[in-house]
């Protein structure tokens, strides 16, 4: 059971690591300093849950994935083939929404499948911080609609 339970959970902190990059890069590209800095303020509770899973994974006997895995990659690849000639950043902070809202379904997948997780705090304070995520950005893009 544990190690259904790793791999789930490493599944799930190699999707932070994809989002840690992918707000790296929106960072990156930020002009409004108020907007670079929400971003950097999403990013870091990505981070702290990557340090959240990697010891509940730890505790239950488990070695942490340490980067975004083979499917991080080929969906960091189909990303940035969809967005080649894109000078226009509300594709991808719409693509950064859009991978909030997965893994707000990803987790309540895990908690609703498996007994071990239904009363996780850890997991229930990671879907908290993405529901916020979400408000952030969507704040964001309507502030990014109204500079232009």
């Amino acid at each position: 059971m544990n190690s259904e339970n790793i791999k789930n959970l490493n599944s799930l902190l190699e999707s932070e690591y994809i989002a840690i990059d992918s707000f790296e890069s929106l960072i990156n590209h930020a002009s409004n300093i108020n907007i670079k800095t929400e971003l950097q303020n999403i990013q870091r509770t990505h981070k702290q849950h990557t340090l959240q899973i990697s010891t509940k994974i730890q505790n239950l006997g488990g070695s942490p994935s340490c980067s975004i895995g083979i499917q991080g990659v080929i969906a960091e690849t189909i990303s940035n083939i969809k967005h080649i000639g894109t000078t226009d950043n509300t594709s991808y902070l719409k693509e950064a929404l859009q991978g909030e809202f997965m893994a707000i379904k990803t987790i309540n997948e895990l908690l609703a499948n498996n007994s071990v997780f239904s009363n996780s705090t850890i997991l229930n304070s990671i879907i908290a911080d993405h529901k916020t995520n979400i408000d952030s950005l969507n704040n964001i893009i309507n502030v990014s609609n109204n500079i232009k």
